[in-house]
């Protein structure tokens, strides 16, 4: 039995002012969020271009199609302006929107020039298709794999891409009756139930992206110190955990760095704590050049931080350390002279994970030799003892000796 357009035209017109309403409190809910409002006016769009559709035969078919269709281009915009907004990037240059405008325009008087449905119909496939797949390109090509949502919305706009792609193809081989609205025959009614699913899915896509941000935030901020941005101590127990697992199932060394800033509580005391503050995030970015993408870095607490290295000997550990304390030591060197009497340095204990033994023992070990650092004058990297001995000193190494 043939689909009643019109009454399928109104489902679909219903079903869009919903989804609008939905983005519009969503952008509501979080006014904080990028791109949200973006989302919003392009639903809106969508929705009072099927107001011009709806009334066939009040309005010049012709006139009320190009409203129509030049909406939905804006709607597009919009959306792809929103996406980009979302995952960080810029907004849409002022030179591309102006493109397409220019083409938009150019699109909507040659039809109304030469009175041809042909041209208002493929036209607006052809732009649907390419925004549609640029919006795609953003979505899928965005540094965050595991956000799904945004991968299964970028999918749907890549099947609207396609199945406006083919649209065009039926339109050029059937004629534009084939894919018209006014048409009961042909694939013209699937157009306005794409319509509506795309709709929906986008919506629910939209819903989920936003959901799935706001869970990542929340995520950061508990495994995460606000201050630093390093990892917190909760998420480091957690990740040791695992660590020391594949360490011992795999036979690869596991090593662990204590780092403790030197006279910090000076800093606080003379140069206030913002100036405090400060030299912790210093030391966080210089931990974070002079370590491995694959070393686990955090702030244990106060001026404590502590990091991770798999597959890293004591020895190999010890270069790190060193490194660690002479980067910190020259990026200080000029705060240090023009602020404070004293200098601002970093000491550092060093332990290797040994047979049978769990992280809070390596850590009590490397954390002992982070003293042995302090007493012995502070600015230096000491390696910790083995496990089993009960305290002989004579088999530390410094990182100069090493």
């Amino acid at each position: 039995m043939p689909l009643d357009i019109p009454t399928l035209l109104v489902a679909v017109a219903l079903a869009s002012a919903f989804c609008t309403a939905a983005r519009v409190l969503l952008w509501r809910m979080h006014p904080t969020t990028p791109g949200l409002a973006r989302w919003a006016w392009a639903g809106a769009c969508g929705t009072v271009a099927l107001a011009f559709i709806l009334p066939h035969g009040a309005i010049p078919w012709l006139v009320s199609l190009s409203f129509a269709e030049a909406l939905i281009v804006a709607g597009l915009v919009l959306a792809w302006d929103g996406f980009r907004r979302f995952i960080g990037r810029p907004p849409l240059p002022t030179r591309a929107l102006a493109a397409i405008a220019v083409v938009v325009l150019g699109w909507l008087v040659a039809s109304r020039a030469d009175a041809s449905l042909e041209v208002l119909v493929g036209g607006n496939a052809v732009l649907v298709a390419i925004l549609s797949a640029l919006i795609a390109r953003e979505l899928l090509a965005a540094p965050e794999p595991d956000l799904l949502a945004m991968r299964a919305t970028g999918w749907a706009y890549a099947a609207n891409a396609g199945v406006f792609l083919v649209r065009l193809i039926t339109a050029a081989d059937h004629g534009v009756h084939a894919v018209s609205p006014a048409n009961l025959e042909g694939i013209a009614p699937f157009v306005p139930l794409w319509w509506l699913g795309m709709t929906i899915a986008v919506t629910l896509g939209m819903a989920l992206m936003t959901a799935e941000r706001l869970q990542a935030d929340l995520d950061s901020q508990a495994n995460r110190d606000p201050l630093t941005g390093a990892l917190n101590r909760r998420s480091f127990s957690l990740i040791a955990e695992q660590a020391m697992q594949r360490s011992r199932r795999h036979g690869r060394p596991l090593s662990v760095l204590v780092m403790d800033l030197d006279r910090f509580k000076q800093v606080n005391d003379r140069l206030g704590h913002d100036a405090g503050d400060a030299l912790l995030c210093q030391f966080v970015a210089v931990a974070g050049k002079v370590l491995r993408r694959e070393d686990v870095f955090c702030r244990f607490g106060g001026e404590e931080f502590v990091a991770l290295l798999p597959d890293a000997s004591a020895e190999h550990g010890l270069m790190a350390a060193e490194r660690v304390r002479a980067g910190f030591a020259r990026e200080s060197l000029g705060q240090s002279a023009a602020d404070a009497p004293f200098a601002v340095t970093v000491s550092i204990g060093v332990g290797e994970l040994e047979p049978d033994e769990d992280i809070e023992s390596l850590l009590r070990r490397a954390d002992a030799a982070l003293y042995r650092a302090k007493h012995a004058g502070r600015d230096r990297c000491e390696l910790a003892e083995d496990a089993r001995n009960n305290g002989d000193d004579d088999g530390l190494k410094t990182a100069s000796e090493a």
